[in-house]
């Protein structure tokens, strides 16, 4: 039996070795890209900065120079809707006019000094399909209203500006009424044109021309133009968007005035979340805007100091304060065969190595079978999606399974090293295959990230069930009534579970304290460890070794094999964040481990000198 054992961990072994050399492989490409795309930009909405500029006493020029000094890369310039221009922005102004039949309409016409008529005529003209020579005002056949979120003419005194200052610009084209779809995309050839647009994201609620976007797509790809993707953006028609021209695309990150305010975000923490988009999630655009103008004590000065400190902070991290190249349109990363074969053989390992601990035969031969199933899922991985899916939903699960089932072998805490690094040989493994275009730019999601959540509890569970790890089986656990104590933890395990699912996407509803806590962390560690590894995975496991080996808490050690699980998975999903630097990854679960650990020590310490004693006072017997 000792032989058998031994046979089957030098199997392991190498195994693993050449997973990791497979994923390591799989990976090249990945680190290469993230070791070139160090460029960042900080940008600002040329609006923003005109109404901040006008209420310190400052002409735009010279507003504009003074931010470019102090690291502003580029300026955000959109093109005014019906309701900008009927508040007065812009050269435009609009009143209703009758038409023929008594309807009402609307004439739209360029302020009489403006320096840029004869263009902007042009280009009214251009925007809602009118073919005449005239240069005078454009009678619409509809009312004000329809046109209120409509594009009338870009913004031209924000793309003088950025021109003046040698900023790059961040265009936004506005919908069109749905008639006049195409037109969006026209007039965006004819700014690039004469003012060279560098990025573009269509504005308001839905993409110009939805359901078909292609008119705006190709003039990104006609043209090179990339397209920003707006982080956590819900606008109808943006994916559609992207999918069309992929890998042309640049993230951005931004935070609307309207949430600043509602979730009180201050400008400390406004500057934070840039920084960590940039560290954490790749992002190379940060929009960074002023304090909503309802702020009485906000001046320039103080955003172009705020715009210097954030400058110098992404340099702390190793940035460059540079437009940003698009790497992706220069190489896009595809799955190959080795890095196939490095995640399915990851996945056939656990279901082999979990089939054999529920009571599962082993031989030379059940090995031979699973090999061979590993190598026919790896080229059905790179032929059919459904397979590439299916494979990666199940793959981090049970990685996050193995590794929770190898760590809890020896109650004596023997097996946390060889756990962890078996997870994270696990986790390279699945990013070396889907460290692709799409999901490097977030344009498609991981399937199995929530699944990681759910089933790595259950197999765990019903391994302990069928082994007798648990003092019952499945049977007589089912089959007595419930103790309270139990229906206590088992209900705070169901509402941990349901939490960490809520709080696996990217979200924000997150407390003051621990928002400053994250802050603290990252400051002092470079790479925060995640909350469910220090805080619940690793001490969870060393407090079930402790109970373990002095036969404490029989009935309810359960719930502490369950919390390992949850950490384990945690580790398993960080790797599952394909836009986030893989160095950042590696060095998170570093921290994660040791802090974890350290953290478990302290809980055990509770326990054994604190707990127990106070339990014993209590009750003669811990049982």
């Amino acid at each position: 039996m000792a032989d058998k054992k031994i046979t089957r961990n030098i199997f392991t072994v190498m195994l693993l070795v050449l997973t990791l050399i497979f994923s390591c492989y799989g990976l090249y490409p990945r680190m290469r890209l993230e070791a070139l795309n160090r460029n960042v930009a900080i940008l600002a909405d040329y609006r923003e900065i005109a109404a901040l500029a006008k209420n310190s006493g400052l002409e735009v020029d010279e507003a504009v120079s003074v931010l470019t000094k102090n690291g502003l890369t580029g300026l955000m310039v959109s093109e005014l809707t019906g309701d900008s221009v009927t508040h007065g922005v812009g050269h435009a102004e609009m009143k209703a006019a009758g038409v023929d039949g008594g309807a009402e309409g609307t004439i739209i016409s360029i302020k009489p000094f403006s320096e840029h008529r004869e263009l902007l005529n042009e280009w009214l003209r251009l925007r809602f399909g009118i073919s005449d020579d005239r240069r005078g005002p454009v009678l619409l056949t509809m009312p004000a209203n329809m046109i209120k979120n409509s594009g009338i003419i870009p913004d031209i005194d924000g793309l003088e500006a950025a021109k003046k200052a040698g900023l790059k610009i961040y265009y936004r084209p506005a919908p069109s009424p749905g008639h006049l779809s195409d037109k969006a995309a026209l007039l965006l050839r004819k700014v690039h044109e004469k003012y060279g647009v560098d990025v573009f994201t269509p504005s308001g609620e839905y993409v110009s021309g939805y359901p078909d976007v292609s008119a705006l797509a190709d003039v990104s790809r006609e043209l090179g133009i990339p397209v920003a993707k707006v982080e956590f953006s819900r606008q109808v028609g943006e994916p559609q968007l992207n999918d069309l021209v992929s890998p042309n695309i640049l993230e951005l990150h931004s935070v609307t005035n309207e949430e600043m305010t509602s979730r009180r975000i201050s400008r400390s923490a406004l500057r934070d979340r840039m920084i960590r988009a940039a560290v954490e999630r790749s992002v190379r655009l940060l929009l960074y805007r002023t304090a909503p103008m309802n702020t009485a004590d906000f001046r320039f000065a103080d955003y172009a100091s705020e715009i210097k400190l954030l400058g110098e902070s992404l340099k702390k991290h190793g940035f460059n304060l540079s437009w940003p190249e698009n790497v992706y349109a220069h190489e896009d990363l595809r799955p190959n065969i080795i890095s196939a074969l490095a995640m399915s053989a990851m996945l056939v390992f656990c279901v082999w190595s979990y089939l054999v601990r529920m009571g599962m035969r082993d031989s030379v031969k059940v090995r031979v079978i699973f090999g061979i199933a590993g190598v026919i899922t790896a080229v059905l991985m790179l032929k059919i999606s459904a397979v590439t899916r299916t494979a990666g939903a199940l793959t981090a699960p049970m990685i996050a399974a193995e590794a929770s089932l190898l760590a809890m072998d020896s109650a004596k805490n023997r097996r946390i090293i060889p756990a962890f690094m078996f997870v994270v040989i696990g986790g390279l493994a699945l990013a070396s295959f889907f460290s692709v275009t799409a999901f490097m730019l977030r344009l498609r999601t991981f399937s199995g990230v929530k699944l990681t959540l759910v089933l790595p509890p259950v197999l765990v569970l019903l391994h302990d069930l069928k082994r007798r790890i648990h003092p019952e089986s499945l049977i007589e656990f089912m089959s007595r009534p419930p103790l309270w104590g139990e229906i206590m933890l088992y209900g705070a395990l169901l509402g941990a579970i349901g939490f960490a699912i809520f709080r696996s996407d990217n979200v924000s509803d997150i407390s003051g304290i621990e928002s400053a806590m994250r802050v603290s962390l990252e400051h002092l560690l470079i790479a925060r460890p995640r909350t469910r590894e220090v805080l619940v995975g690793y001490p969870s496991l060393l407090l079930w070794g402790y109970l373990v080996r002095n036969g404490y808490f029989e009935r309810y050690r359960e719930i502490f094999r369950i919390g390992t699980v949850l950490g384990f998975s945690s580790v398993v999903n960080s790797f599952c964040h394909f836009h986030t630097p893989m160095t950042l990854i590696l060095l998170r679960e570093f921290n994660g481990l040791w802090t974890g650990v350290l953290t478990g020590l302290a809980v055990v310490m509770v326990m054994k000198f604190v707990v127990i004693p106070v339990l014993r006072l209590i009750r003669p017997v811990i049982s």
